[in-house]
């Protein structure tokens, strides 16, 4: 925080007289939290994450035109967007293109990201948030073989999402060898013969070590859309890139449905 043991006393005292309580048990060399300073620690911290959100809130209206674009997406996602990120480059410039790949939701209002490529449904409703479906995304298992005895599982509980569902059916009646999250991982694992995985078709039709075991159908061919926040489409490179996200998935639709 950079301040001194005697000024950060000073105020944890101040606090205590003010609230009237002790939040803390002294020791000759510990200081323990009490259970009202457990309480008190729990009720302040969501004034710690709002405070930290301002600087992000702050820097999204700042006008900076060499400012990075933030696109967040899944693993899946980001791993096809990387293979074209010359392109997307190309499209940012003079701006950096920073890539945020993950399963959270980040918030476009408080600044986390740019661009969103979120999938499956269109997002909540929001003013602010301009919203365009730009494609779709298929997946399926694949494996070296056309019938596979062992599966590469996902980690988390089949009842938490439609693809660990999907896999757990899969592999009734077949050993699981491993359970990997990371897809990119689950992917090169499956491609040392350890099982069939669960990826996405413009990645296991283009390996041709792999075959595809099932076909993509129904819940396994997600849509993709495409979210900004209004205030970020002011920025003459945020609306570049967007614009060549939505041509890439255009050109690349038969890979990505799994044609």
């Amino acid at each position: 925080m950079g301040l001194s043991q005697p000024t950060v006393a000073r105020r944890v005292k101040a606090l205590e007289e003010t609230l009237g309580v002790s939040l803390f048990q002294r020791g000759p060399n510990s200081l323990d939290l009490t259970e009202a300073g457990r309480a008190v620690l729990e009720a302040a911290s969501p004034m710690a994450e709002a405070a930290n959100a301002v600087p992000r809130v702050a820097a999204a209206y700042r006008p900076d035109p060499s400012a990075p674009v933030r696109i967040t997406a899944t693993a899946s996602v980001s791993l096809f967007l990387s293979l074209h990120a010359a392109e997307i480059h190309e499209a940012a410039q003079p701006a950096e293109t920073a890539y945020i790949p993950t399963r959270r939701k980040l918030d476009l209002a408080a600044g986390e990201a740019d661009i969103a490529l979120r999938m499956r449904t269109l997002p909540d409703g929001s003013d602010d948030l301009v919203v365009r479906r730009i494609g779709q995304i298929a997946f399926a298992m694949y494996a070296r073989t056309p019938d596979p005895q062992a599966v590469i599982a996902p980690p988390e509980d089949p009842t938490l999402s439609r693809q660990a569902a999907y896999v757990a059916e899969f592999a009734k009646g077949r050993t699981i060898s491993a359970r990997i999250g990371d897809m990119p991982i689950r992917y090169q694992a499956a491609r040392t013969g350890l099982g069939a995985a669960f990826l996405p078709c413009w990645l296991g039709d283009s390996d041709p070590d792999l075959v595809q075991v099932t076909r993509p159908q129904g819940d396994l061919i997600e849509d993709v859309f495409l979210v900004i926040h209004r205030r970020s489409r002011s920025r003459e490179s945020v609306q570049r890139v967007a614009d060549a996200l939505a041509t890439l998935f255009k050109r690349h639709r038969k890979a990505l449905v799994g044609g």
